[in-house]
């Protein structure tokens, strides 16, 4: 009978200590106040696991809250991801985009936000059910989000609106396509100026949709992004856009 006993407890601690460690994932790193709201508002009832292999490199400080270069990489997922929320939870509008991959696709991209107190930001990836999320937590005197920003204050505003500057480059295994777009990105949050920012982005290989985003107010003006896709390095890629007062953006990816 002993004999018997020895495995089944050795499966038992086992499992007391996968549990635990279970437990100690869903601890929030940041011990932010705000968390459990946003988990709720975000990510529903799923599984959620705090994971370090979503890894975000930001400013410890931000010296410009309107500018605030956000890198995201979970690329250790193999593509294996069906969509990726990026939010900083002291902002008034906290959500900043909501990121699908219509394609095999890799979950790392660079974006620049707005901030508009010191807060943390979170990523959160789906895959296979389970919500993986990364943490960190920016530094900065903040007013991002409130404070009128340069785009509409320049003479050529008007004439360089709607540009769109962009490029591949051959990043294994598919392309690192950036694109840079000429737009205010007004919040609505200023005093007697009316919500105009861009809401969707789509990103188009050889003719077919490879990944979409959602984009919130807090995405900087002239908003610039960098994301990487699988495919063939010679495919072709485009941008397209459209914003909330129904202007439509397309530009080809050189």
């Amino acid at each position: 009978m002993a004999g018997y006993l020895k495995p089944l407890l050795a499966v038992l601690m086992l499992f007391c200590a996968s549990s635990g460690m279970a437990g100690e994932a869903q601890k929030d790193p940041l011990d932010s106040f705000m968390w459990e709201r946003y988990h709720e508002r975000f990510l529903g009832d799923a599984p959620v696991r705090f994971d370090q292999r979503v890894r975000i490199q930001a400013p410890a400080f931000a010296e410009d809250s309107g500018q605030v270069p956000i890198d995201v990489d979970a690329s250790a997922f193999n593509g294996r991801f069906q969509r990726m929320l990026l939010w900083v939870e002291l902002n008034p509008i906290p959500l900043v985009f909501d990121y699908r991959p219509l394609s095999d696709g890799l979950a790392n991209l660079s974006i620049n936000v707005r901030l508009e107190q010191s807060s943390a930001v979170r990523v959160a990836v789906l895959s296979d059910g389970v919500w993986h999320v990364g943490s960190t937590r920016i530094e900065g005197e903040g007013g991002g989000c409130t404070t009128p920003g340069i785009a509409k204050t320049e003479d050529n505003w008007s004439r360089d609106f709607g540009k769109i500057m962009a490029r591949r480059f051959d990043h294994e295994p598919g392309s690192r396509v950036r694109v840079k777009l000429s737009h205010p990105m007004d919040s609505g949050l200023i005093p007697s100026t009316r919500p105009f920012y861009v809401e969707q982005v789509a990103f188009i290989r050889d003719g077919e949709p490879a990944a979409t985003m959602a984009w919130q107010a807090s995405v900087s003006e002239n908003p610039e992004l960098a994301l990487t896709l699988k495919g063939d390095s010679d495919a072709s890629y485009r941008f397209q856009a459209r914003d909330n007062n129904g202007n439509e953006f397309d530009h080809a990816i050189p």
